[in-house]
């Protein structure tokens, strides 16, 4: 923390309260998925690792100089945390992706993520067609955005 704020307070251990230290000593060193569940809202985020143990470990701790604040929220909704151990990480990142998909749990930013649609699978969509030169956009009759009359907004002096 050489770099970071000193702190007159240590930064608050929600999941360390709410779960124990006990919880994050037994965690299995294996790929697999994890699904922080709310107390009413059912499951807030569904996330992959690796090794869970690391994964999970590195959220006891909800540190505003390490974590947006959309996380810290997150931590500090979460009230258990599910596990489902994969076989490999291959298998966790299409169980990952199954659950966004049926569950659309709402701290999830990854996109949509339909049932059956893996992001390999997704479609690659042709390249954009490149710019038109600006010789070519006058010889079409327009003017650049640069000159005020091409503009309604902007106040032609």
């Amino acid at each position: 923390m050489a770099t970071g704020q000193l702190w007159l307070f240590p930064p608050p251990r929600p999941l360390v309260e709410r779960l124990g230290a006990e919880f994050f000593r037994t965690l299995p060193a294996a790929p697999g998925v994890y699904l922080m569940c709310g107390e009413r809202e059912g499951v807030l985020y569904v996330g992959k690792a690796r090794n869970l143990r690391k994964r999970l470990c590195s959220y006891r701790v909800a540190n505003p100089e390490r974590f947006p604040r959309r996380i810290i929220r997150l931590l500090f909704q979460v009230r258990r945390i599910e596990l489902d151990v994969c076989p490999s990480e291959a298998a966790a990142q299409h169980r990952e992706e199954e659950l966004i998909g049926v569950l659309q749990p709402r701290f999830n930013r990854a996109g949509v993520v339909w049932p059956g649609m893996t992001r390999a699978a997704t479609p690659i969509l042709p390249p954009a067609r490149p710019a038109r030169r600006h010789a070519e956009t006058q010889a079409a009759g327009s003017q650049p955005i640069s000159s005020p009359a091409a503009h309604p907004c902007l106040p032609i002096a």
